[in-house]
């Protein structure tokens, strides 16, 4: 199973580039972090979590550093759940739990997707290059 970090990674490997924020934020809102998952992986449930802010640094090296913020765990296309439904999500598929979550009460899609928000630390660097 990918961890976190890893998941991360290879979502943001993927994502458009931040100097594109409106195909970068509709990218993010889209795709989950389980969708990154090798063959032999957990196959998709009915959570998946999103990374829903990031501070994004670039450096005078050349270096984009993308730190998370926050992350939403959405109850796919279903009803509020509880906290403890989320917390055990997440200590199942990526390995310990949040702090805690925040149950949202707005929906994730405009026709359903009950989530929670929650923090966790993911780092993603790159080289930015000059060709």
């Amino acid at each position: 199973m990918a961890s976190f970090q890893q998941a991360f990674v290879s979502l943001l490997s993927v994502a458009p580039s931040p100097l594109f924020p409106k195909a970068r934020a509709l990218y993010l809102s889209k795709y989950p972090l389980e969708t990154t998952a090798s063959e032999g992986e957990i196959p998709l449930g009915r959570f998946r979590t999103f990374l829903v802010s990031e501070e994004i640094q670039e450096s005078a090296a050349g270096v984009l550093r993308v730190r998370a913020q926050q992350f939403a765990v959405v109850h796919w296309q279903a009803p509020q759940t509880n906290a403890e439904d989320y917390l055990a999500y997440l200590s199942e598929r990526w390995g310990g739990p949040p702090d805690g979550v925040t149950l949202a009460e707005q929906a994730w899609f405009r026709d359903g997707g009950a989530y929670a928000l929650f923090h966790a630390p993911a780092v993603y660097e790159r080289a930015l290059s000059l060709a």
